[in-house]
């Protein structure tokens, strides 16, 4: 909750910032140029691209959590009392983590910056950060493929009922079945989707 308030003080403060759009926000006049004699105007090249990002930051998350850091954090994540006992700098290995979800929260306002070709105050609104942890909760807390699952389905969701003719006239309202399966998981699968299908402790 406190997150979330930090955002919507954040959502209001560049709300203010009429130098870059204020309310109507800031729009790209294109995508960025990395070089290389690559164009990432071309919608075929910006999809792989984000695509080969996505998969390189699974893969390094990967390679982190199953390292000795990995089985760090997971211990305070656990009890960070003992693991402060045990000689652990817990604020260290919290400030890293922290400095790493938000090299990858940057990455991925850049995507979308580029994507949209517009940058504007809504994506700083309490709502994204529901959205975000809607698709965690779907997905499973604390599970490694928890948010890219949680992600997955929830687009799916929305693209299923926003567009469904059985809903008809409701199809605006498709967060209400959206809801409906979300209170399902979280009472008949708390460990969430991905938790679901993994493998239960011995």
């Amino acid at each position: 909750m406190i997150t979330l308030a930090f955002a919507q003080m954040m959502y209001y403060i560049f709300i203010s910032m009429k130098a870059y759009g204020g309310d109507d926000g800031l729009p790209l006049a294109a995508r960025s140029t990395p070089g290389f004699g690559v164009s990432l105007s071309n919608d075929f090249v910006w999809y792989y691209l984000v695509l080969a990002l996505l998969a390189a930051v699974l893969y390094l998350l990967h390679r982190l959590v199953h390292a000795r850091f990995g089985r760090v954090i997971e211990a305070i994540r656990e009890n960070e009392t003992r693991a402060t006992a045990i000689g652990y700098p817990v604020y260290r290995y919290k400030l890293v983590c922290f400095v790493i979800s938000g090299a990858i929260a940057g990455l991925a306002g850049a995507l979308i910056a580029n994507q949209t070709s517009y940058v504007g105050p809504a994506l700083l609104h309490w709502v994204q950060s529901g959205t975000l942890m809607v698709m965690v909760i779907l997905g499973g807390v604390g599970r490694f493929w928890g948010g890219p699952v949680g992600a997955a389905v929830l687009l799916l969701l929305e693209e299923l009922f926003s567009g469904s003719p059985l809903l008809g006239p409701f199809a605006l309202h498709w967060q209400l079945p959206v809801g409906a399966i979300l209170l399902a998981v979280v009472l008949f699968a708390p460990r969430g989707i991905a938790g679901a299908f993994a493998k239960k402790p011995q």
